[in-house]
């Protein structure tokens, strides 16, 4: 393979991104390198590229120039040492969830309570999340660096595409299996609209849920909900 790759980089905050050619990354101990297939691009990305430094300054980006990018799916290319039950060839989604894997929380199979947790191509939760962010890079170049516990295999049937909407879906799987959703039981999505809100919208009839309401702004999309689900319900 080449030794340079394209990436779409962030210099200064506020500016546009700018395509550029750089070095290939290699993968550390631990470590695999993905060949991106697809990427999510969500609408909170905006926010975190002009106002995020003003808004919550002590959630840091990564050092700039940086990649940014949630949500990659693509084909592991290359294997670090150490790595067991991953190999070059896997199709795999990479969850942008990094942490330091050696505080107390981590030690505790809470990665998300870590004080370095950081969302890899977005932003990191304190100060000291900035190394995680600075070595694993986001998902809007040909290849990326990940560590093998954040991959997810995935089956053939399964498109990339698909996969990189992995983020957001399971954030809302999480909530609603945390709010103890079943059959019998009704919710209220406020935001239904949303990114996050289509999600429950999706999830709640699979998961039992008996009555679903929702508020929203984009009467549109609020009514392209409403007319979806009977239809939902008869091919159940």
């Amino acid at each position: 393979m080449t030794a340079t790759m394209r990436a779409a980089r962030m210099h200064d905050v506020g500016e546009p991104m700018r395509i550029e050619r750089i070095p290939v990354p290699q993968p550390g101990p631990g470590d695999v390198r993905v060949a991106v297939h697809a990427v999510n691009i969500v609408p909170n990305v905006a926010n975190i590229l002009n106002m995020w430094t003003t808004w919550f300054p002590h959630s840091p980006l990564p050092t700039l120039p940086a990649i940014f990018g949630l949500d990659p799916a693509g084909v592991i290319e290359a294997v670090g040492e150490g790595v067991e039950g991953f190999e070059v060839g896997d199709r795999v989604y990479v969850n942008p969830g990094r942490s330091c894997g050696s505080c107390r929380s981590c030690r505790n199979n809470d990665s998300i309570s870590c004080a370095s947790y950081a969302f890899a191509g977005y932003f990191g939760f304190s100060k000291s999340a900035v190394g995680l962010l600075d070595r694993y890079q986001g998902g809007l170049a040909e290849y990326m660096v990940a560590p093998a516990y954040a991959l997810v295999k995935l089956p053939d049937q399964l498109s990339f595409n698909a996969a990189a909407r992995f983020g957001y879906i399971g954030t809302m799987y999480s909530a609603l299996r945390k709010a103890e959703a079943g059959p019998g039981k009704t919710i209220l999505i406020n935001g239904i609209s949303g990114t996050l809100g289509i999600a429950a919208a999706l999830l709640a009839p699979a998961m039992g849920l008996t009555h679903v309401y929702g508020t929203g702004r984009d009467r549109e999309l609020v009514d392209l909900l409403q007319r979806e689900r009977p239809r939902a319900r008869r091919d159940r």
